[in-house]
């Protein structure tokens, strides 16, 4: 796992993946884009008369395209330009077999340097790209950093929970950077077995906003009442919370009164079909929690979803979020959350692409 502190400022890095000299020959292959947000460009595959320039690849406001560039072979094909900050593309080893390394994205991530000559080595791969943490956050993690996060606080029954029976960071899955945050399964082995496994951090007291990455092993909105996340009067598992739930259906849920998107959820809602999020799929969603003027707005990939006025029935003062599983109807599953920020206001640009 790679570390990253709380609101560290992720910034794409991009290395040159160089040739080194030897026997000119077969074919030189470029490097593939920085996985992630705001991807770094690439390296160049080798050129001749056939040498084939790069295209732009996909990122946030980024440049860089690939370029022919690098060894000297009659089949050389560049690389692909990743979009980022200042993408620069790199180029491939020369002579027999030299290949380009990957360029690096994210928080110094290096990539290494392709071997020339005859039998050249592969480069190594550099980081995947995390995203920025806004300057006035009250929370903000990528979950790069091993163990609890900062600022977080995990309470089961009013005492303090183990965390890491109930959580992991995880360097499998991320929807950025290097890892995220796992909330196991509980019924796995080591797991508390608790109904509740959500972390609390801090917001502005009344009103906030929070925008994370999500994905759960079971498609989300498909079962009866869970909640996933929640603006909260109180840091235990106790205190009230404006859910963000499943209840057939992504919905509000507080005190089992439901707000769901217009025209999704149960029939006796007013909807025809529930809103789900598939499983293994990451969504970016971003909530706007207002309990003084009671107002709770989801936009999911930047399209709003819900707009609940005068919801919910009565001023609720909130000042913690709340996000990971709490289990009321099952099944039992794993979720992973990534690039969580708690802000006062909405994150510049809506925090979340278009999906």
């Amino acid at each position: 796992m790679r570390a990253r502190s709380l609101c560290t400022l992720a910034l794409a890095v991009t290395t040159m993946a160089g040739a080194c000299g030897g026997s000119s020959g077969g074919t030189g292959t470029g490097g593939t884009s920085g996985g992630g947000h705001a991807g770094t460009g690439t390296g160049s595959g080798g050129t001749s008369a056939a040498g084939t320039a790069g295209t732009t690849g996909t990122g946030t406001g980024g440049t860089g395209a690939g370029t022919g560039a690098g060894g000297s072979t009659a089949t050389g094909t560049a690389g692909t330009g990743g979009g980022g900050v200042s993408g620069t593309a790199g180029t491939s080893g020369g002579g027999v077999s030299g290949t380009a390394g990957t360029s690096g994205g994210g928080v110094s991530g290096t990539a290494g340097t392709a071997g020339g000559g005859q039998g050249g080595s592969t480069a190594g791969t550099g980081g995947a790209n995390a995203s920025a943490c806004p300057t006035n956050a009250t929370f903000c993690s990528g979950f790069e950093t091993a163990g609890q996060p900062s600022g977080s606080i995990y309470m089961v029954n009013a005492a303090p929970g183990d965390w890491s029976r109930d959580f992991a960071i995880d360097p499998t899955q991320h929807h950025a950077g290097n890892s995220s945050l796992l909330v196991k399964n509980s019924g796995a082995t080591g797991s508390s077995g608790s109904a509740y496994r959500m972390l609390a951090v801090p917001a502005t007291a009344g009103a906030f906003w929070a925008r994370f990455w999500v994905q759960s092993d079971v498609a989300m909105g498909s079962v009866d009442h869970n909640a996933f996340a929640g603006g909260s009067i109180g840091s235990g598992p106790n205190d009230l919370m404006i859910e963000f739930a499943e209840d057939v259906g992504i919905a509000f849920n507080t005190s089992d009164s439901d707000q769901w998107p217009t025209g999704y959820g149960r029939l006796s809602g007013g909807g025809t079909n529930p809103y789900t999020i598939p499983a293994m799929t990451w969504k970016c969603a971003e909530i706007s929690y207002d309990g003084t003027n009671r107002v709770q707005q989801l936009y999911i990939g930047g399209t709003q979803l819900i707009n609940a006025t005068g919801y919910p029935g009565s001023v609720e003062p909130l000042t913690y979020f709340k996000f990971g599983f709490d289990a009321y109807h099952g099944p039992a599953r794993q979720m992973w959350y990534d690039d969580v920020a708690v802000t006062p206001t909405r994150i510049p640009g809506g925090g979340c692409p278009p999906s």
